[in-house]
């Protein structure tokens, strides 16, 4: 019956065709009917292989009046102020494109375009990857940095319940991807899945209007999941170069060159679909001329409680520095001093919000953001805060408990 079918599939594209029957052979019309028929049904798959995704998240946030004690303004994270909302800093939007190569294979890209920067289209991710077995996958290429517990996802606004990912942990490396490759083992321990990544690779990093070259990162990472518990660790050692000769007027001595850099970080997820609590706690340290880089310790935990459609969170967060006690101020007349106060964050928040599911896809967020605890012992920090004519001023916010106001739509599609 399916020869028959053939059969008839190939006398119809023959005469279709314009090929006169006297003039073919039964066999050559068989064999262009069935040529044609392989072409529509490899369109048919190419379809089925290729999967487009997106997301969008449109984001708008103000602070309170926020001042040091001489009255010059504090921006959080150097551009939202209280003047007027601003737009751009979260706004964003991406496509995801996955096709699969051949059973065993598929390549993945990721384009993000950021209202801050007039939606430039950017390759967040681009990579092929290779399923070994069924239990091991092998990548290439520009990956997500596997840090923490939401590295999968960090532009992915609807992913999670915050508008804006905690600051305090997620903005101490200022990046989210990377070049290089990985290898990803899936294996279960009685009821436990686990997870391992092991990586390697680099990437260059601008902090404080320093560009950090990042090379030879290589590192591991846990994922482990028990019912509703999720577990995750993390470890990264890293060889960092930066030129300060610009910065510090042709001073040479705080240069790193293949310097060590180490970050690890840890995370707890309970969530059973309707009550959830997670945290992280992180570490990053970095062997610096003088210790002036500082050792940043950072951790948040959120918990919320999802009510039909209505999910209300409260999340308290941190981030501090080992003491500047620490840097050798004998050299070059105790600068170092100043480099480790520029990189020294210090500050303490409790977030409130409210996520509004609106239909499957599409959430309202709106959140208020509170701020404190900029001092320490020895300096007074602006914390995530800071003055955008002049970035060096560290006088710290005098306005009690500095606030951001987020409002927000995100969708994925």
């Amino acid at each position: 019956m399916y020869r028959d079918w053939r059969l008839a599939a190939a006398i119809a594209v023959a005469t279709l065709s314009g090929h006169a029957i006297a003039e073919d052979s039964l066999e050559e019309r068989l064999a262009l009917a069935e040529s044609r028929l392989a072409s529509l049904e490899k369109q048919g798959n190419n379809e089925d292989r290729v999967q487009i995704n997106g997301f969008l998240t449109f984001a708008m946030e103000k602070t309170n009046r926020t001042e040091d004690a001489a009255g010059n303004g504090l921006y959080y994270q150097g551009v939202v102020g209280n003047e007027d909302w601003n737009l751009d800093r979260l706004t964003r939007a991406g496509v995801q494109i996955n096709s699969k190569i051949s059973d065993d294979a598929e390549a993945v890209v990721q384009i993000l375009g950021r209202a801050n920067e007039d939606f430039s289209a950017e390759v967040q991710w681009a990579y092929v990857s290779y399923d070994i077995n069924s239990s091991l996958t092998a990548r290439a290429g520009r990956l997500m940095l596997p840090f923490y517990l939401h590295s999968q996802y960090t532009q992915v606004g609807y992913a999670y319940p915050w508008i804006d990912l905690p600051g305090e942990m997620y903005s101490v490396i200022p990046l989210d991807t990377m070049e290089g490759m990985d290898l990803t083992w899936n294996f279960n321990t009685g009821n436990v899945a686990h997870s391992i990544n092991a990586f390697w690779g680099g990437m260059d990093v601008l902090s404080q209007g320093s560009l950090f070259e990042v090379r030879n990162q290589h590192g591991i990472n846990i994922r482990s999941n028990l019912g509703n518990w999720t577990g995750w660790y993390s470890y990264t050692n890293s060889e960092v170069s930066i030129d300060l000769s610009d910065a510090l007027l042709g001073l040479t001595a705080f240069n790193m060159d293949h310097h060590y850099a180490y970050f690890t970080g840890l995370g707890l997820q309970y969530d059973n679909g309707s009550l959830f609590v997670m945290g992280e706690r992180g570490r990053l340290d970095l062997s610096t001329p003088a210790n002036w880089f500082p050792t940043l310790d950072s951790a948040y935990i959120t918990a919320g409680y999802r009510i039909g459609k209505f999910t209300p969170h409260l999340t308290w967060a941190t981030i501090e520095h080992n003491s500047i006690s620490d840097v050798d101020l004998s050299v070059a007349g105790g600068t170092g001093g100043f480099l480790f106060q520029q990189f020294g964050d210090h500050q303490k928040s409790w977030t409130a919000g409210l996520r509004y599911d609106l239909t499957p896809g599409i959430s309202l967020k709106a959140e208020v953001a509170t701020y404190y605890d900029f001092d320490d012992s020895d300096y007074k920090s602006n914390g995530l805060f800071s003055d955008p004519v002049t970035p060096t001023n560290l006088a710290g916010p005098d306005t009690e408990d500095p606030t951001v106001y987020r409002f927000a739509v995100e969708s994925v599609f």
